[in-house]
Formats: C-alpha cells, structure tokens, sequence
C-alpha cells in the first residue's frame, strides 16, 4: 500500500499541479491524466486514472474531506483504476470556496461539481447505469446527498460520514446507498450515522450501513484498504462490474 500511495501521490502532483504535464502510465497499467471539467461556469481540475486492459465499464467519483486529497484517499481513488473502473478524483474547492460557515450556495455548488463529475465519466463513454460516487467526510456529504438529488449516479458511498456534516436534503432519486462508519470515530459520532441511515430508510432510499471496527475519522492505510474491499464490493453488486 506505500507503494501505491507514493505512485499516486506523486502522479497526482504532476498530473494537476503542472499543466503541461502529458498523461503518466504506471507498470500496472494505470493510466492518470490532468482533466478539468466545467461546473456551473467555473473550471473544475481533477485527476483521472485510467484502467488498462481490465477495463469493465464503469466509472467512480471520488469527493474527498474537508482537509484536502490526503494520502491515503489518493490511493483509495486511484485503487478503483486498478480493478478495472474510470475513476475521477476531483477538487470541489475548485466550485466553491470554503467559507467555514458552508451556507446553502456553497453547498449547493460543491454538489453540482460531484455531479458534473459524474457526467464527466458519462461523457467518456461510461453508461449512466454504471457510475458511482463516493466521498470521506464532508465528501461524503457531498457525494450521496448530491447523488440522492439532480446526478445521475446509479450508486452512493459515504465512509466516515453522518448527520453532523450537514443536514441532509429530502432525496429526489432513491439509488442504492453505503454508509461506511469508523467504529471510534469522533469527529462524526456513531449516532449521527445512524440518524442518517433512519433518514434515508424513512424516504424508501435502499441503504446500508457498515462498521469499520478499530478505526477512527483519521484511518491507517490497513483501515483505508478494508473500507476500499467494502466500497469495490458495493460497487461491482450495484454497477455490474
């Protein structure tokens, strides 16, 4: 796992910090490239990783924390190219910028950036039946409760996310949806998730909640793995890969 998170650090800082810098292909085939995308007038930068001959149609939008694409979230988005998915992780701050308080336009924007993500994938050719998005923390907000609104996404994940990120919005769509917890998280209490799956299974949305066991909001790389079997695992069920 260090490996890959130095590979995809390193790929991501060529990838979005230097424009000029041509698409990088890894010995596994992985392919990341400097995208950028619109959302709502303003220019969206993202990283893109490509699978290579394990391609199996789908595509994942990853929307990371409040404090920045971390470590081992890189490598979490870029794991999902591994295994055969179009996997896009892009900067909402690029949508929005964080105003502490993150009063309703904010929001609302940073969700717009999550879909356009998704219809990013949808203009590379992957079907709308197959995308997913997921997010960590405030991500996970941004990701589920926008992909339960206007996106198009098929599938949710949130991992460390729940009621104390945001007040969440009555769903438009009603898609599958994984909560992920952290067993010791107390950043995002254990009953703020659960108050969110209540929500959601109160307006038909089909969900389900699983614990990371030891783990807290900040989770080691071994904790970022097993969240990444339970996510890749959801994903292959909901979008047929």
């Amino acid at each position: 796992m260090d490996l890959t998170r130095r590979t995809g650090l390193g790929l991501l800082a060529a990838s979005i910090a230097t424009p000029s810098a041509a698409a990088q292909t890894a010995p596994d085939e992985v392919t990341t490239e400097r995208v950028t995308y619109q959302s709502n007038g303003k220019t969206i930068r993202a990283a893109a990783f490509r699978p290579g001959a394990n391609a199996n149609g789908a595509g994942v939008v990853y929307v990371h924390g409040s404090n920045g694409m971390g470590l081992d979230q890189l490598a979490f988005a870029r794991r999902f190219a591994t295994d055969g998915y179009l996997s896009l992780a892009l900067t909402y701050l690029d949508a929005a910028e964080d105003d502490a308080i993150r009063r309703a336009p904010i929001m609302e924007a940073w969700r717009d950036c999550a879909r356009d993500g998704v219809e990013w994938l949808i203009g590379q050719g992957i079907d709308r039946r197959r995308t997913g998005l997921i997010g960590y923390s405030l991500g996970s907000y941004i990701a589920v409760d926008g992909a339960l609104g206007d996106s198009r996404a098929a599938a949710a994940v949130a991992i460390c996310g729940g009621w104390d990120v945001y007040v969440p919005r009555p769903p438009a769509r009603r898609i599958p949806v994984l909560i992920i917890r952290s067993e010791r998280d107390r950043v995002v209490s254990p009953a703020s998730t659960l108050a969110w799956r209540d929500f959601l299974q109160e307006a038909d949305v089909p969900v389900r909640v699983q614990v990371t066991r030891g783990a807290g909001h900040l989770m080691t790389a071994a904790q970022w793995s097993e969240v990444y079997g339970r996510s890749q695992a959801f994903f292959a069920e909901q979008l047929g890969a």
